[in-house]
This record gives C-alpha cells, sequence and structure tokens, in this order.
C-alpha cells in the first residue's frame, strides 16, 4: 500500500500499464503491482484470464506468482492452458509455490478436462513433480505417472479423482468453497 500512496496510481491504473509497449513501462508496472500485494490480484487476475495481449498476460502470472494470494489459485490453474508456453509456464512456477493449496482447483481440472488438455496436462506434471506429501505419496506417483505417459490419459482423471478423495476424508476439506459433490463431476 505504501507503493499506491506514494505514487497515486491505483491498482487498476497500473494494471492498465500492463499491456504497454514499452517494457520498462510494463516492468515497473508489475513490481509496482507486487508490492501493492493482494489488492492487485483481482485486477491482475482480470487481465490473466482476459487480455489478448500476450505480454500483459505474462506479466500478470509473474506477478500473481510473486504475491502469491490464495485467491490467485483458480485463475492461476486456468492460465496452464494459455496458448503462449511463457504465460502457462509462469502459471505452473507460481502453483508449485502453492503446493498442496493448489491442488483442489488443479486436481478439479484435471478431473474435468485433463485427459483432453494437453497443456493442462505438461502444467500439472511440473507442478507436481517434485511435491510429496505424507498420505497422499503412492497417489501423486501414480497420477504423475499418468501424466508422464501421455498416452494413458484416461487413468489422470480418476488419478485426480482418487487424490481429491483422500482430502475430503482426511481433512474434511471444502472444495474452494464450492463445496461441489466430488460424485458429480
Amino acid at each position: 500500500m505504501y507503493e499506491q500512496k506514494q505514487s497515486g496510481i491505483s491498482p487498476q491504473s497500473l494494471v492498465n500499464l500492463l499491456e504497454s509497449e514499452d517494457d520498462k513501462v510494463r516492468t515497473k508496472a508489475r513490481k509496482s503491482l507486487v508490492v501493492i500485494g493482494k489488492q492487485s490480484v483481482s485486477p491482475l487476475s482480470l487481465v490473466l484470464e482476459n487480455s489478448k495481449i500476450y505480454k500483459a498476460r505474462w506479466e500478470a502470472a509473474k506477478a500473481l506468482g510473486e504475491i502469491g494470494d490464495l485467491k490467485s489459485i483458480p485463475i492461476l490453474v486456468k492460465a496452464l492452458e494459455d496458448p503462449e508456453s511463457d504465460v502457462a509456464w509462469l502459471a505452473a512456477k507460481a502453483l508449485e509455490k502453492f503446493r498442496k493449496a493448489a491442488w483442489p482447483e488443479l486436481l478439479h481440472a484435471l478431473v474435468k478436462r485433463g485427459p483432453e488438455s494437453v497443456l493442462l496436462q505438461h502444467g500439472a506434471h511440473h507442478i507436481l513433480r517434485k511435491q510429496k506429501e505424507d498420505g497422499f505419496n503412492d497417489l501423486l506417483e501414480v497420477l504423475r505417472t499418468s501424466l508422464e505417459s501421455g498416452s494413458v490419459t484416461e487413468s489422470i482423471s480418476p488419478a485426480a479423482y482418487n487424490i481429491l478423495e483422500r482430502m475430503k476424508k482426511n481433512t474434511g476439506f471444502k472444495e474452494s468453497g464450492r463445496e461441489q459433490n466430488l460424485a458429480q463431476i
């Protein structure tokens, strides 16, 4: 907030600068948005989801990763399927930092779209490749193997579903506030 008060520029004004053609303007805007922090998450998410300008989406993904707010997880999971590989890679790097907190959203995406989306498969593999978690390592290994092989895409959804079920059973977690019944997926 210090940066915002000092410069007098709102997060929305800074977000608009992410579409600038000037690299220095974009970089400065992104860094200012990171300093502002959580107040920047919503406008950055809109840029990441809706901007037609690749460099604006790249800056938004990078900023969201640096801010590290849990509210950015859903949009970062969607960004794994961005047509620009650099944007998808930044989204994966950001989600990797969230570790288990990103699992519900990521696993839901894999259950719903995993077998059809090679981009989502690659992103999920990158995120989960080194993760270990007591009580989940067996299922993580099955999912990682499914994601690596690519030829066994029909096993991706069940593997992701089984992790979600175990999370639900072990912790009674609510799925991103959706309280969605896993059996409906």
